[in-house]
């Protein structure tokens, strides 16, 4: 059984799970009667195997369970989550989704790795770092726009661009109580996993979108906090790194180029045609205003009015749950028999039945028997 998960999983799950009992190794040292602190570090790095028995006691010790330290989907202590969350979550609650999300990710990269869809040796990442101004980001991103191909209406390909070209899958999740949770990026060492609200408008979706994308494309430059405000009142007044996020997202969303193609100069004072604007570009008005003041095409007092618009109800409704590519790869695992529907449903924290709902969604057959 510990053959089957390698001895590094096992030590990163075996450290969060001291760390979070509040233990020192020296501690755990004594309660698994070894000789010295190094066998626990040895344990811990991944350099020394656990034994049977030492398994069963560290499950006492611990107050873990078996499965934490052997699921081939668990992502605990070595995964890092950023989430983008309501004030009023309460953090117990936050750390139950991060959970259930952590199930999807590490399901996620053990399908990768059955396929052998390793992640690029070379990983991408944005030249900046926290000393870099709002107008480096936002360069930044108008040059990931041209790099990309992505367009005059950028949205439209930014989903297929991040999977396909960039390497980092994209989870359209359903959050609890809707709207109280918007999204997250999840950094792991050979991949970064970016997670969207699929049930919020559609504007707030592709800004959140190309916000995660600044933190998976700079976590080891700025490692941002693990969780800050979805609140649009406090978007302005979040620490640096998260306002630089906020440049580039506004900068990839809305770049010069689609502004100049898109806005008639003569028709800057025209509150409706800028909220057409906003709609083709797939984000909000008070967004767009925001980003056309801080380019100097409007002045306060459109902005102010431009804010006051609301957005345009989206006509395709939320994305379909988790992605095409996630869900396709867990179907073809569960028809070559790589994978029990069972364990399938279990880490997607479905039942059989819903699971198969799952594969009708993406007009997929039902690859086991119910």
């Amino acid at each position: 059984m510990l053959e089957k998960i390698s001895q590094k999983l096992i030590g990163y799950r075996v450290k969060a799970a001291r760390k979070a009992k509040g233990w020192t190794q020296d501690q755990l040292t004594q309660g698994l009667g070894l000789n010295d602190r190094q066998s626990v570090s040895d344990i811990e790095n991944g350099k020394r195997a656990l034994k049977p028995d030492e398994m069963l006691s560290l499950c006492d010790l611990l107050d873990r369970d078996i499965e934490f330290f052997i699921d081939p989907f668990a992502i605990a202590g070595e995964a890092q989550f950023s989430w983008r969350a309501a004030p009023e979550v309460p953090e117990d609650s936050l750390n139950g989704f991060e959970l259930k999300a952590g199930q999807w990710i590490g399901l996620l990269r053990w399908l990768r790795e059955q396929q052998d869809s390793r992640a690029s040796a070379l990983k991408r990442a944005l030249r900046l770092s926290a000393q870099s101004s709002y107008e480096d980001a936002q360069e930044c991103a108008e040059s990931l726009v041209a790099e990309l191909d992505l367009g005059v209406i950028p949205a439209e390909g930014l989903i297929d661009k991040i999977e396909l070209e960039l390497d980092i899958p994209l989870l359209f999740v359903d959050a609890a109580d809707d709207q109280s949770i918007s999204g997250a990026t999840c950094h792991l060492e050979e991949m970064s996993v970016i997670l969207i609200n699929r049930n919020e408008s559609e504007a707030r979706r592709f800004f959140d979108l190309a916000h995660e994308l600044f933190h998976a494309l700079t976590w080891d430059a700025m490692k941002p906090d693990h969780r800050e405000s979805n609140s649009l009142e406090n978007r302005n007044k979040g620490k640096r790194i998260e306002q630089l996020a906020n440049s580039f997202a506004a900068a990839l969303l809305m770049p010069c180029a689609s502004l100049d193609k898109l806005i008639d100069r003569n028709r800057l004072d025209d509150i409706m045609h800028l909220c057409e604007v906003a709609a083709r570009l797939r984000v909000a008005p008070v967004t767009l205003a925001w980003r056309l003041l801080n380019l100097n095409f409007i002045d306060e007092a459109t902005r102010c009015s431009l804010s006051q618009e609301k957005q345009r109800l989206s006509v395709s409704g939320p994305p379909k749950r988790f992605s095409l590519t996630f869900v396709k790869r867990l179907h073809e695992a569960l028809e070559n028999g790589r994978l029990s529907a069972r364990k399938a449903a279990k880490a997607m924290g479905l039942g059989l039945g819903e699971l198969t709902e799952l594969f009708i969604e993406y007009e997929l057959t039902t690859p086991f028997e119910l």
